[in-house]
């Protein structure tokens, strides 16, 4: 079906509200977040270039199915949308279609708290689960993104979810061990069990799991679930070189200590972000920390029994000590930092007329000096403002995801040109130094063409294949994640 006239959007909106209901279908976003509306620049990802599209929010699995039914019937284009907190442009239309807005499904179905599962609907936050888990069973989702209260479930597992717990516990899919999935002809599949190693088949959790929504529609998901800690404990420690800090980081893990977050934020993102929402950047108890002269902070917690953490913490500050750094022992301002990180959004809501904005790449720790080197470089070469990058170690794997941040006029069209060179060039240079330039966040419509040239071609031509193979129509976020031909 063509859907480029306004006349023939009419009609597929007519059959929409016959198929799940007049109140469930509509010409806008359902819900637009405040954290959406602050990281995404329209005039990157030019919401308004692909109009005229439907969007459907269906609230049960049968009007889901039926809606991905018509649509492939029709062949009409499917986008999906969880909570719009993506940097790459993943629930942004690429084309004339219905956009799905999964937001409609967010029940938690069951939760087996002997073996630490719970199955849920891929549309619930992940601030309104973990709520639900610790009020309930005292239980939690250990996956803590900074969009926590719009950022869904399925957009997380879908897009590599990384937060300030991915050091011990992963990614957010490596949490899943069971998905019910549907297929662009509107079928139901049904991946996994309750044991994350099966391999009974093919490991496709891991497949659909990445696929950014181009493969198929997570409906349900089961997660493995943790005891909340019985305490908790921070060490921070500030180090005048980047290069300290990333020792520290390797000192850390070859140790044995084995945190549930180590993180290293260069000085001024720990100052923007994490301090000053909080606490007064010109208290003597900050101005003592010389943090105009610090290139880096790195921050660890533990969760577990009092003693043990005591005894980690301890441990850690020894190593910190050792490696040059300086232990933060106000704890107005490690609670400061810490409340900032887990319970507000990242980035102020009130910035207008200027977007933060990062591309999220993946690299081996032992570049991680280079690469904020690097980061400052191209900062200062194109003109822009920096926001600071903050570094998510991975263990055991000795590798981060990395939000090396940018502030600029949207409105401006040369601070977005400059925006988009800074990450085409900033790829290329990932690429070079064996890391992926799309990590969590994804791939979307923002980074085809870098994937399309750094990308090996032999990799290309499989994806292609998998993709025509499973979608033979292209109904499912077309021209995302790579393009389609």
């Amino acid at each position: 079906m063509d859907v480029k006239s306004l006349e023939n959007i009419a009609g597929v909106k007519k059959d929409l509200e016959v198929l799940i209901g007049r109140e469930n279908v509509s010409t806008n976003f359902y819900t637009v977040s405040e954290y959406c509306m602050n990281h995404v620049a329209k005039n990157i990802f030019a919401m308004s270039k692909h109009k005229p599209f439907i969007v459907a929010r269906p609230i049960s699995m049968a009007q889901l199915i039926a809606v991905v039914k018509y649509a492939n019937q029709e062949e009409i284009p499917i986008f999906l949308r969880g909570g719009g907190t993506g940097y790459s442009g993943g629930e942004v239309p690429t084309s004339s279609g219905i956009v799905i807005e999964l937001t409609g499904l967010n029940k938690v179905k069951s939760v087996d708290s002997r073996s630490r599962h719970v199955v849920c609907e891929a549309g619930i936050t992940v601030k309104d689960l973990n709520t639900f888990l610790m009020d309930n069973y005292n239980l939690w989702w250990p996956h803590d993104p900074g969009s926590r209260d719009w950022a869904t479930v399925g957009g997380s597992i879908a897009t590599l979810g990384c937060g300030a717990y991915t050091t011990k516990y992963g990614y957010a899919p490596a949490s899943v061990t069971y998905m019910k999935i549907v297929t662009p002809e509107g079928e139901i599949i049904e991946l996994g069990s309750k044991i994350r190693n099966d391999m009974t088949c093919y490991n496709m959790i891991d497949l659909f799991a990445s696929s950014e929504g181009t493969l198929g529609i997570i409906l349900e998901a089961s997660l493995k679930v943790f005891p909340i800690p019985k305490h908790r404990d921070l060490v921070i420690g500030v180090f005048e070189t980047f290069k300290e800090a990333v020792d520290t980081c390797f000192s850390i893990a070859d140790s044995g200590l084995y945190p549930e977050s180590l993180m290293m934020e260069d000085s001024l993102r720990f100052v923007l972000e994490g301090l000053a929402p909080h606490i007064d950047i010109d208290d003597p108890s900050v101005k003592r920390l010389q943090l105009d002269r610090r290139e880096a902070v790195v921050i660890v917690s533990y969760g577990g029994l009092e003693s043990f953490v005591k005894a980690c913490r301890s441990e850690t500050a020894q190593i910190m000590l050792s490696k040059g750094g300086i232990i933060v022992d106000d704890k107005r301002i490690v609670d400061a930092y810490w409340k900032s990180k887990t319970e507000l959004p990242s980035w102020s809501k009130e910035m207008p007329g200027v977007r933060v904005h990062s591309f999220v790449p993946a690299i081996p720790l032992n570049v991680a000096t280079d690469f904020n080197a690097k980061y400052n470089q191209l900062i200062g070469e194109l003109g822009l403002n920096k926001g600071g990058a903050r570094y998510y170690v991975v263990l055991p794997w000795m590798e981060c995801t990395v939000s090396p941040t940018a502030i600029f006029d949207d409105n401006d069209p040369n601070s977005v040109a400059a925006y988009e060179e800074f990450t085409r060039r900033f790829s290329e240079y990932v690429r070079g130094i064996d890391g992926a330039p799309a990590s969590t966040t994804g791939v979307g419509m923002r980074l085809l063409d870098i994937v399309e040239k750094l990308t090996a071609r032999s990799q290309l031509t499989i994806a292609r294949k998998i993709k025509s193979c499973i979608d033979p129509k292209n109904i499912l976020c077309p021209d995302k994640k790579f393009r389609s031909g």
